[in-house]
């Protein structure tokens, strides 16, 4: 996790490409503008000069937008909706990441983590 997370703070910070990033770690392009692309979504972060090449500008997005029928309005919410569905995304993964842990964890060492239903708290 700490050469992912090094990995996309180079990236952002020195605007260094995909293909030297790759051909440096031995990570494929496609898995390391995955990686930035999640990081970006997750901390609501704007492209960086590299990414504007690729990215749609706001002018044509509107043009768009008017030729399909929906207002800047929409198309603002729209763009929130779709940002917080990455989030709700990612959570999920991650809750499932922890439940698989905690599962490995209970038959490995043959403990019981998780609170059994109809448990009460402890009144101290």
């Amino acid at each position: 996790m700490n050469i992912k997370n090094q990995i996309i703070h180079e990236y952002l910070a020195t605007g260094c490409g995909y293909r030297k990033l790759s051909s440096k770690y031995g990570i494929s392009r496609a898995t390391l503008c995955n990686w930035v692309k999640v990081y970006q979504g997750i901390h609501n972060l704007p492209p960086i000069d590299l990414q504007q090449k690729h990215y749609i500008g706001p002018m044509e997005k509107k043009r768009e937008n008017k030729d399909s029928g929906i207002s800047d309005n929409e198309a603002v919410l729209l763009q929130k909706i779709a940002s917080l569905e990455k989030q709700l995304k990612h959570q999920e993964l991650k809750a499932e990441v922890l439940d698989t842990l905690i599962t490995v964890a209970e038959k490995q060492l043959n403990i019981s983590i998780r609170k059994k239903p109809g448990t009460q708290q402890s009144s101290k």
